[in-house]
């Protein structure tokens, strides 16, 4: 059968600090399963081919990417099912948009929408009468048994993972309870089905890159339970793919397509250290050459000096950590990252004396936190800044369906499904508070005293890297994501 995935357009405006344009690996893993199992298959890849289209869906979203209309006309009318892949919460209002237009011209053909925002809304988005599936979680298996059967209604209703009307058009959903154990058995993920180069003109992916790039994933799923992010989407697997097999993917992507450059998306690459360091010794002992990072973020805890120093020797030029708060308190009580911050120190000290570059996370406006636990995470960052750690992200707290803290919300009434309020996580010009004790204006302010003084901290302390850093940007050099977004962030009013 014929089946269209599509990458839809990206939410986006102008003052939006970091919107990247990375290549959509979780579609081009489904689309290599879907082309292993023999069907035909195309990917509409509409960030990457409309990157300069900017337009408005409605007065409170604007996107960039192909048109509607351009991603409509590119649908053979031979089309048995069609896919879209929605990460993002705040990006569901372009998804249903979008489905709503293709339902105009092909109301015959199915639209099954992916990813971890239908997976943890799976009754609200079912519901939309333009979406006649919903995949959750892991899509592979799922997708190709739906298309086996679209014509057996008594064959859907038992597919693992899939939400659905039923003869009334009531929303059921056959929960997830079937993960792929053997990750080694998964196809390559479909580099050739999109314009890969597009990404290396448009430079801005996930991490820093100064060659041809491409995301790469190890493991799936995440054994830790923090209540910020969506593990039970998961059902709490934890599944990893062998070194062997890994490297094999980066030998493909040398060959075939000249990539030297790797992003390791992983929730927790370092995680297994046996893995970690077989994976590292088999790209030195096959002088594969190659530059790596972690933009996703490691776990400090589980990450040693040994894993550090076989990182570097293998390639890695850049790791993130993920302290996400300077008080302990709100890592144990409200986040549940049982992680000690005098490890994420250790890492980030060691790793800076090393030669590798470190970037940290931090979340600000979580529900409970309080004003004076903010301005410790502010202090704990310029503390790293002191020791060496090269940027810094201080991101808003936002509610994932799925997680925890979402469910918390939902339950007491403060969260009524907005999902455009949502975008605050990453445009200059939002900002909404989840803490009863930080008022949004106020959050506003911490975040803008959070960024200005880890950089004057490290002008003190480093000012021979703030000195490359600006080298590098007029240079259009990226060594840090810091640099990349500002880069873009010029370009886009250049």
């Amino acid at each position: 059968m014929k089946v269209v995935l599509i990458n839809p357009p990206q939410v986006f405006s102008k003052i939006m600090a970091s919107a990247g344009v990375s290549p959509p690996l979780g579609l081009l893993y489904l689309a290599a399963f879907l082309k292993h199992s023999r069907h035909d298959t195309i990917v509409i890849d509409s960030v990457a081919e409309g990157v300069k289209n900017i337009y408005d869906v409605h007065k409170d979203v604007s996107c960039r990417g192909l048109s509607f209309n351009d991603i409509v006309a590119r649908i053979p009318i031979d089309t048995a099912l069609i896919g879209i892949t929605n990460l993002f919460s705040f990006s569901f209002p372009v998804v249903r948009e979008l489905t709503i237009a293709i339902k105009k011209i092909f109301p015959d053909i199915p639209i099954v929408v992916g990813g971890a925002h239908p997976s943890g809304t799976p009754v609200k988005t079912i519901s939309e009468s333009s979406i006649d599936f919903v995949v959750l979680s892991e899509g592979e298996e799922t997708v190709v048994e739906l298309l086996n059967n679209l014509e057996d209604y008594g064959a859907i209703k038992k597919i693992d993972g899939l939400a659905y009307k039923d003869e009334w058009g009531k929303p059921c959903v056959s929960p997830k309870t079937k993960f792929i154990e053997d990750l080694d058995n998964l196809p390559f993920p479909a580099r050739e089905l999109i314009s890969i180069e597009k990404y290396y003109e448009i430079g801005e992916g996930h991490g820093p890159s100064q060659k041809k790039y491409t995301p790469i994933l190890s493991s799936r799923g995440c054994p830790y339970q923090c209540t910020f992010c969506t593990p039970k989407l998961w059902n709490r697997r934890y599944r990893v793919r062998s070194a062997e097999n890994i490297v094999s993917e980066i030998e493909e992507c040398i060959i075939k397509y000249d990539i030297r450059e790797f992003q390791f998306e992983d929730e927790n690459l370092t995680v297994d250290k046996k893995r970690t360091i077989e994976i590292c010794k088999n790209i030195i002992n096959k002088n594969l050459n190659i530059r790596w990072q972690t933009p996703n973020g490691i776990r400090a805890s589980v990450t040693d000096n040994e894993m550090l120093d076989l990182m570097k020797e293998s390639g890695c030029h850049h790791i993130t950590v993920a302290p996400e708060s300077g008080s302990q308190r709100v890592l144990n009580e409200i986040i549940n990252k049982k992680q000690e911050l005098s490890k994420v120190t250790e890492v980030v000290e060691y790793a800076s004396r090393i030669g590798m570059k470190t970037a940290a996370y931090f979340v600000l406006g979580l529900p409970g936190e309080k004003f004076e636990e903010a301005e410790m995470s502010i202090e704990y960052a310029c503390n790293l800044a002191k020791i060496g750690l090269d940027e810094v992200a201080f991101s808003t707290f936002i509610p994932l369906p799925g997680s925890e803290l979402y469910d918390q919300l939902v339950k007491k009434g403060k969260f009524n499904t907005d999902w455009t309020s949502l975008i605050s996580i990453d445009d200059l010009s939002k900002i909404v508070s989840w803490s009863e004790h930080i008022p949004s204006k106020k959050l506003m302010g911490l975040k803008r005293k959070a960024f200005l003084k880890f950089y004057l901290i490290k002008l003190i302390y480093h000012p021979l890297k703030i000195l490359r850093s600006i080298v590098n940007i007029i240079r259009k050099t990226q060594e840090l994501k810091t640099e990349r977004s500002v880069i873009a962030f010029i370009k886009r009013f250049g």
